[in-house]
């Protein structure tokens, strides 16, 4: 590892598993201070264990409460946030007609609202100090539509909008923001029970896309923004895809 995050305050949600959980170890790897966050609590507490200076914690995506305690909490105890990254996610499967009111608003309170409110809170820091990362996991589902997923789809389609809006909004203060999807069927939890059997053959370990988190977490308004990255075209790009 070349250290190129060396000091960087970065806050990753759903860090506990699968893509969240690589994104905070390449991220400590690079020399970041990684507040990796996420509901389960004792599982994200795990990442204590790693190398680098891994802070997990516990947040809630569907309580506003909890989203503005921890990341005010943050921003004192780091005195800053350089790079955010919006990863945690929910999805089910269900014909419209099924779904609940109660179902619609639980994702669309984790998928969105909550990347919503996550950059809405590190918005007055970045902005004052001209700079800083957003990086916006997204889908897929953000550009085309499926069978059973209008909850989830509607919900990336809204985080898509959601970045376009916030790098046009951010690029004065030199903050990039960009959105960003796998580019290649990666093995999590979600995709344990989304991809077919086809698709899990030719599954990568999340770790192997985190190159280009790294790449973005290192734009500003000047580099990489108001951009949907395919992250491991990004990743071969860079010449570290094998």
């Amino acid at each position: 590892m070349s250290g190129v995050l060396q000091g960087k305050v970065t806050v990753v949600t759903g860090a506990a598993r699968g893509l969240g959980r690589a994104i905070a170890r390449a991220y400590a790897a690079e020399g970041a201070v990684v507040y990796a966050l996420d509901v389960l609590e004792d599982e994200v507490a795990t990442l204590r264990a790693e190398p680098g200076d891994l802070r997990p914690g516990r947040l809630d995506l569907a309580d506003p409460a909890d989203i503005e305690q921890v990341m005010t909490a943050i921003e004192a105890e780091a005195g800053r946030v350089d790079v955010l990254v919006n990863n945690a996610g929910i999805i089910f499967f269900k014909p419209v007609e099924e779904v609940s009111l109660a179902d619609w608003d639980l994702l669309m309170n984790i998928n969105l609202r909550g990347a919503f409110l996550c950059c809405r809170a590190v918005a007055p820091g970045m902005k004052a100090r001209r700079s800083g990362a957003i990086i916006n996991v997204s889908s897929n589902a953000g550009i085309k539509g499926d069978t059973d997923e209008s909850t989830y789809c509607a919900s990336k389609f809204g985080l898509e909008g959601l970045s376009r809006a916030l790098a046009v909004e951010f690029a004065p203060y030199n903050i990039s923001v960009n959105s960003i999807t796998p580019g290649h069927p990666m093995h999590t939890a979600m995709s344990e029970i989304t991809y077919s059997a086809e698709l899990r053959k030719i599954w990568k370990d999340p770790i192997e896309l985190t190159p280009a988190f790294v790449h973005l977490a290192l734009q500003d308004a000047s580099g990489i923004t108001d951009q949907r990255i395919r992250a491991w075209d990004m990743v071969v790009e860079l010449g570290k895809g094998g």
